[in-house]
Formats: C-alpha cells, structure tokens, sequence
C-alpha cells in the first residue's frame, strides 16, 4: 500500500469524488490536496493547483463541465452571494453535499472528513461542540461519549449558524475556527479541541492578541484609502465598493489579496469587502492598516462587525 492509499484510510469522502471525469477539475484547500491528487490520478480528473480557504473561493473554468470543491459546505452568506454573482441555482443533494449550478456547469461541495482517533480529549466543563466541516465525525463522537449538545451545521471562516451560550468548544486544529466562534460571540467562553494532540485550549489570549493588532487600524488618521474588490463571485460585493468610491476612495479589484500585495500598494488604510478573514489573520504580518467594511463604516472596533460578510 502506497502513501496516498494509507492517508485515504484517515479521512472519508463522500462517493460522488470518485465519479470525476476528465471533464472535471478538482480542487481543495491546503491539507487535502494530497487527495485531490488521488482522485484526479485514479479517474482522469484534472487538478487545480489555485488556493481555495473555503467555498468563496471556487471559480468556474469554461474548460471544465464540472468543478469538485473537497472539504468544504455552503454557508448561507456565500450561498446568496454565489448565486446572486453567477446567476446559479444552488442545492443541497446530501449531508453537506451541495450542487451550484449555472448555464454552462456544476460545481460539486463535495464533503470530506476525518476519521476520529481512538482516544479524545476529556472536556472540562459542559458547553456546546461545534465544528468546521471535516471535523464532523469527530464531533459526533465527542458528542456522544459526553452527552454535550451539537450543532447542526458546521461553521466557517465567516459564518456560525446557532449561538453557544455561555462555553462553547470548537473541534480543529489550530485557532482559525475557534476565533470565528469568538468573534462572532465575544462573551461566550470558547475552548480549541485538538482532537489530534489531544488538548483542549482557551482562546481568549489569542482573541485580545488579535483584538489589540486590530485597534491599530482603528486609530490611524489615513490621507490615502483604498477599498478592496475582489473578482471572487462568493466573496464580490460591487455595491459596497460602489458606495466607498463614490466618496472618493480609490478601487482596487484584485484576486488575491496578500499582505504583500497588500502593502505593495501604498495606501494609509485599506478597506476590504472580500472574505473578512483578510482584516483578521494576518494583521501580524501587513503593515497596512485594515478595516473590514463594516468596522469601517460603523467607526469602532467590535469583533462582531469584523467577521461579518454581509
């Protein structure tokens, strides 16, 4: 059994990835591009090498009939905007399978999760799991050793569906998601959940570490401001840019936004309508003073209006 055979025996993916074609192209975030590569090698597929965070990210190619999107779900707020900026229909064929579909193709939400470890961590207090979409399965058992409520859908980058309550845990690696749940409920108590490491965390030192590289935006008195469009259909908003260039600031339409992009243009605050995670993540590594457009046009600095999409 070769590598990639021993790796697929870690997550399960949902049957319809291997019904890819050579009238497909696949693609998937960092972590699982390893198997796009698989199935693009066992059925002809094509792979896309572009970066994909999560469903906002998908883009239709005319050269290709289908677009398998691995390891991502729709939520509600990049549905509307997908289909709004496409002119797509969107569906929900299964638990987290989606089906966009335009004129010319389909793009294919195709589910993939992890396979939970034998031992998870012992949680401390009780609260409510929630979980980005590949850490479902680990979840649902977590759910049932403990007997703790569940959420019902996965969360993302940009979005949480139900509010926790009081204490809250969020199963992934890393801070990304965790931080989603606590920008969006500031005074929810909210734990990580490795269930790889087997460690549970509080976020809270992050959250001010963050909040704090965020005030430094609030507080710059800016000559030359920008705001950022981006060509991504689950991301663009054409009317907020619209409304900002009208008084006056300066459009830029870009792809990807980096932060050396970002501060390869110069500008004293940069104002961004795109995946809200561009004024959140990397604000230790860009120089350039961000404000989400909601930040910007409510002038205060609130974690609610940070993460917020539309």
């Amino acid at each position: 059994m070769g590598d990639k055979e021993r790796r697929v025996d870690t997550v399960e993916v949902h049957p319809l990835a291997w019904q890819a074609g050579s009238d497909t192209l696949i693609e998937a975030p960092p972590g699982f591009k390893w198997l796009a590569a698989h199935i693009a090698e066992k059925t002809g597929a094509a792979l896309s090498g572009r970066p994909v965070w999560g469903s906002c990210d998908v883009r239709l190619d005319p050269a290709y009939k289908r677009i398998f999107h691995l390891g991502h779900g729709v939520p509600p707020n990049i549905a509307h905007l997908l289909q709004r900026n496409l002119g797509a229909s969107l569906e929900r064929l299964d638990v987290d399978l989606y089906r966009l579909r335009t004129n010319a193709s389909e793009v294919y939400f195709i589910p993939v999760y992890y396979r939970p470890p034998p031992h998870l961590p012992k949680l401390p207090q009780d609260g409510k799991i929630y979980f980005p979409l590949p850490y479902r399965k680990i979840a649902e058992r977590l759910h049932a050793e403990t007997g703790l409520p569940l959420a019902k859908e996965p969360i993302t980058g940009c979005w949480v569906g139900e509010p926790p309550g009081p204490m809250a845990y969020v199963v992934a690696t890393g801070l990304f998601y965790p931080l989603t749940l606590k920008f969006f409920y500031p005074d929810s108590k909210v734990f990580q959940i490795d269930p790889f490491r087997g460690e549970v965390k509080d976020v809270e030192q992050d959250f001010i570490r963050v909040m704090k590289l965020k005030a430094r935006a609030h507080l710059t008195t800016p000559r030359r401001v920008a705001v950022l469009l981006t060509t991504k259909p689950g991301q663009r908003q054409d009317e907020k840019a619209k409304e900002l260039t009208a008084r006056g600031v300066t459009l830029v339409v870009l792809d990807e936004a980096s932060p050396e992009y970002i501060d390869d243009l110069q500008f004293d605050l940069v104002i961004n309508t795109a995946c809200p995670r561009i004024g959140i993540d990397d604000l230790d590594r860009v120089k350039t003073p961000i404000l989400n457009y909601y930040e910007y046009v409510e002038r205060r600095l609130d974690p609610r209006l940070a993460i917020r999409l539309l």
